[in-house]
């Protein structure tokens, strides 16, 4: 697995997400920390804590503990209990990969364990009379890593402007994507495969019941997400599912499982189907016998699991995230935006300009562009570039943002409103550092977390590298939250003393750039390689 240039760079790019996390952000403030008041939710009663004047709610299950004999099943329902629980900590860590870099310590010390279920919420006011609009973040991580209680996703910042901010956890991994046909005829009606949309439907489902307890406005909710979280985002826009649980939807950084939409049960070329991988992966633990392989294999321990995940390498682009099962997702998430079938709400998304900071240094172009049904050729006619390095990063970027830029297309046209974003800011003590911003770099801004991003690491520059952060960085962000908090208000960014945003259309292709110093409106921005990729998108052919 290590020995592929491309896939090391992904592992490596996973990992930086957990590197920059503080330990003392992370750690739950309960010792001496002033008691927040008690709500009461439909399981009963929490108690959290008071920091910086801030209501924060940590640990809340929002489903059953997902072992023995519900593993591999659709979320149920979350337990009750009698009394008041503690709501101060953060729950346990999804299962996970530990890889360069990345240790439970890097998670605060917190154990790993299958029971992970768990949200967080973060609240100026409980009173149920504020009714404040409420954002929902989902996981980046390319379907395998992450954390909700990550420093860089504490919604502390947010929630002084306003909103209820809410973070939780999901299944990843193999624990998150897998299908057997034994697994099938067990559960005939219910849900298959896509385990990790699952416990986002269930964990938006416990919003509307509950957040009205916490001072958000169960009318008014926003999911928002960057990378994997971006393109959950976008699956939930398309799946029928998700229907009415939410009512407007921010998708950051997002492009590449348009590309690799499996099927539960129907093989395509050179891409089995989930239920054909599962019969292949039972095999390999000798589990032949249909008759007991589900039970087998949900006796299989959490370390089996991973180290199965880590021996043949499945990840993002080998065989985990979403499929389309026909419940869940019902179609590839391009021919539903083409069709119209997508929640008519409003839609915010876009991308840096660095997108291919996902991909090593050095990497032949072949693979990548392979890797989007592209061939040398075309790319050569559009990008008149020989250079692979050069190349790999404008168009490795460019399809990032022209999968926003066509999904708002087909929003606008369907009648929605819809705004894109491209975001090219970095850190004003290292311009000319970098090639631009970085995957993943608009989250630090958005959440107020800029100054706990402590290290980098990078195919270009390996090893650590100190960021400085300085007041205009801060006041960027504070502009760029801004954006995002009115557009969780209004579904519409726009709002006083912010520079104008314009929508998107069917007869426009107007972006706002965020530029180095300050945002700016861009028509017509890099056209020819838009129409490009538009026009394979159009013809289907990604």
């Amino acid at each position: 697995m290590m020995n592929n240039p491309l896939k090391r760079s992904a592992l490596l790019t996973l990992s930086i997400l957990a590197m920059s996390m503080s330990h003392a952000a992370l750690a739950a403030k309960s010792d001496g920390a002033e008691a927040a008041p008690v709500v009461t939710i439909t399981q009963g009663s929490l108690r959290g804590a008071v920091e910086q004047g801030i209501k924060v709610y940590r640990g809340i299950p929002f489903a059953a503990a997902p072992v023995g004999n519900l593993r591999w099943r659709a979320p149920q329902t979350a337990p009750s209990w009698s009394g008041v629980r503690d709501a101060t900590r953060f729950g346990p860590v999804c299962p996970q990969l530990l890889r360069e870099g990345y240790s439970l310590e890097t998670l605060g010390g917190r154990p790993m364990a299958e029971d992970c279920l768990h949200l967080n919420v973060w609240t100026a006011d409980v009173s149920p009379a504020t009714r404040r609009p409420v954002m929902v973040w989902i996981l980046p991580g390319g379907f395998t890593v992450g954390d909700a209680g990550m420093e860089r996703y504490d919604g502390r910042v947010l929630a002084t402007q306003g909103v209820v901010v809410v973070t939780f956890n999901y299944r990843l991994g193999m624990l998150g994507t897998f299908a057997h046909p034994a697994l099938s005829r067990a559960q005939p009606d219910e849900p298959l495969g896509n385990y990790n949309l699952m416990d986002q439907i269930a964990a938006l489902k416990w919003v509307r019941a509950n957040v009205a307890a916490f001072g958000g406005d169960p009318s008014n909710v926003t999911i928002f997400g960057m990378s994997a979280g971006g393109m959950s985002v976008n699956y939930l826009m398309a799946s029928p599912a998700s229907a009415g649980l939410f009512d407007k939807a921010i998708s950051e950084s997002s492009a590449l499982r348009m590309l690799t939409e499996r099927h539960l049960t129907q093989d395509q070329p050179k891409l089995p189907s989930l239920e054909t991988e599962g019969q292949a992966i039972a095999g390999r633990f000798g589990l032949d016998d249909d008759a007991a392989v589900v039970q087998r294999m949900r006796a299989l321990t959490m370390e089996q699991v991973l180290d199965y995940q880590s021996k043949h390498a499945l990840g993002v682009g080998g065989g985990l995230g979403p499929v389309v099962d026909g419940q869940i997702v019902t179609r590839p998430v391009g021919e539903a935006f083409r069709s119209g079938a997508q929640h008519r709400i409003p839609y915010l998304t876009g991308a840096t300009n660095w997108e291919s900071s996902l991909v090593a240094k050095g990497v032949p172009a072949a693979p990548i562009l392979g890797a989007i049904n592209v061939t040398r050729d075309q790319a050569d006619a559009v990008y008149h570039e020989r250079d692979d390095t050069t190349l790999n990063n404008k168009i490795y970027s460019e399809f990032f943002l022209s999968t926003q830029r066509y999904l708002a297309k087909q929003h606008a046209r369907a009648g929605s409103p819809s705004y894109v974003y491209l975001f090219s800011r970095v850190l004003d003590q290292h311009v000319g550092d970098f090639f631009g911003a970085a995957h993943g770099a608009t989250t630090r801004y958005v959440f107020g977390t800029l100054d706990g991003a402590a290290l980098l690491e990078t195919a270009d520059r390996p090893g650590k590298f100190g960021y400085r952060v300085v007041d205009s960085d801060r006041r960027y962000a504070d502009l760029i939250r801004s954006y995002w908090v009115q557009f969780a208000k209004t579904g519409d960014p726009n709002g006083e003393g912010l520079p104008g945003w314009p929508a998107v259309s069917p007869d426009n292709d107007l972006m706002l750039e965020f530029a180095q110093h300050a945002p700016v409106v861009r028509r017509d921005y890099h056209l020819e390689p838009w129409q490009f990729f538009e026009a394979h998108f159009e013809a289907g052919k990604l």
